[in-house]
């Protein structure tokens, strides 16, 4: 410690402060406050903190307002102030959460109907099944819509300034249909309109199937079209199994996460023709790396890469 040793170094004499200060590259008043530290407290260690207000809340009251906030996660600085019952401003409770590291952040919201004990045991044994499948043989299926009015709602501008901007008060809707497999993105299909019986057993015999290998696994969700007798027989066909999710469990499909990548480029494209809203589709559906989908299977479908 630099303290200790300019002590000892006065102690053994050798040299001047201003010496000494100069050997150390430190001023000679820190030489000085160093001396008295020593002649006053027998110690080098810095005094202890003696300046400010005490603190409003003691680390009882902080472990109280996290478990608060585990609690009721959406509540108000006022309210957890009430909760807390400790005489402190909202201000004393903001610091605490930064203090903390506990931020304002929005709400990740799921269906109620998935907090359901019938949906909780259907989740369970969904995870259960999957988890005796090779990863590579699961093939996730889902529908997304894009239109032509699409466009980035964020942008940035002065304080106190708005950002403008402009979308086409009509549009045209496209909907697309692809698989995603751990080998990458299968069977896309685009076509404007939306998804009824007829229009998703024409995407699984001629788009889905001829892609599809003995022992694939399909997963999609419980709409309608998808528990058609003709859909499941065609995949069944091709010697592939259809398994559904449970009901309210889109979180367990990464297709999810790459129809959000792929919005996200429509956005920024603002495609406003059907034709360059498709191509603008081919291009975001082009620029899905292994990576993307490596990270989508860990992040959405855990339950499968027996992590």
């Amino acid at each position: 410690d630099l303290r200790q040793r300019v002590i000892d170094t006065v102690e053994r004499k050798e040299g001047s402060l201003r010496q000494i200060a100069s050997r150390f590259l430190v001023s000679i008043s820190f030489v000085t406050r160093v001396l008295r530290l020593h002649r006053d407290t027998g110690s080098v260690d810095p005094r202890p903190h003696g300046g400010g207000r005490p603190a409003a809340l003691g680390p009882a009251d902080l472990r109280r307002l996290r478990e608060l906030i585990a609690d009721r996660p959406d509540a108000t600085l006022e309210e957890l102030r009430q909760r807390l019952g400790v005489a402190c401003s909202i201000m004393a409770i903001a610091r605490a959460l930064r203090k903390l590291k506990i931020t304002r952040k929005k709400k990740d919201l799921h269906a109620q109907g998935r907090d359901s004990p019938a949906v909780k045991r259907k989740r369970r044994a969904f995870r259960r099944e999957v988890a005796g499948i090779d990863p590579q043989r699961l093939v996730f299926v889902d529908e997304s819509g894009a239109n032509t009015a699409m466009t980035r709602t964020y942008g940035r501008a002065p304080v106190g300034k708005r950002v403008h901007g402009s979308a086409p008060g009509h549009w045209d809707s496209v909907t697309l249909i692809c698989g995603l497999r751990l080998s990458g993105v299968t069977a896309p299909v685009v076509f404007q309109g939306a998804t009824d019986t007829a229009v998703f057993e024409t995407y699984v015999r001629q788009a889905l199937v001829p892609q599809l290998q003995a022992g694939d696994v399909v997963i999609w969700d419980n709409l309608k079209p998808h528990k058609a007798k003709a859909v499941v027989s065609a995949v069944e066909g091709a010697g592939a199994h259809v398994l559904p999710l449970p009901p309210w469990s889109s979180d367990m499909t990464p297709i999810e996460e790459m129809y959000s990548k792929v919005k996200g480029a429509l956005r920024s494209v603002a495609a406003r023709t059907t034709e360059t809203l498709t191509a603008a589709i081919g291009s975001a559906l082009h620029d899905i790396s292994a990576q993307d989908i490596l990270g989508w299977f860990q992040s959405r479908a855990a339950y499968a890469m027996q992590l």
